[in-house]
């Protein structure tokens, strides 16, 4: 039987954590469905790499890296890029979208002060 490390424990109870916060967002319809299966295997796929000795490891050379911890750090490297890109897309289209209605507003102002 396999000893569980404090590590193990500690990192589990926080990606059971996260992922009720994902499913939390998305029955409050804050997140889509998409994201959620995006979260749902990402915090899966970290639990069970962990929980399992020597996965990360073996995965790492599948991808020719040379051991898990540095595979995991580019693996959250990759999430954390993507994620900030993400974020960096929906600011430029919030920011759109509240300068057509800052617009659509300034319009409609303009027109109601006219003298018919």
């Amino acid at each position: 039987m396999k000893n569980i490390s404090i590590f193990e424990i500690i990192f589990t109870l926080f990606a059971f954590f996260a992922w009720s916060r994902a499913i939390l967002r998305y029955r409050e319809s804050k997140i889509s469905n998409k994201d959620l299966l995006l979260w749902t295997a990402i915090w899966f796929g970290m639990v069970t790499i962990i929980s399992i000795p020597g996965k990360a490891d073996y995965i790492a050379r599948v991808f020719g890296v040379r051991n898990g911890a540095e595979f995991m750090f580019f693996i959250a490297i990759s999430i954390l890029f993507y994620s900030v890109y993400r974020l960096y897309v929906k600011a430029n289209e919030a920011e759109r979208q509240i300068t057509n209605l800052v617009r659509q507003l300034a319009l409609q102002g303009r027109k109601k002060n006219k003298l018919p």
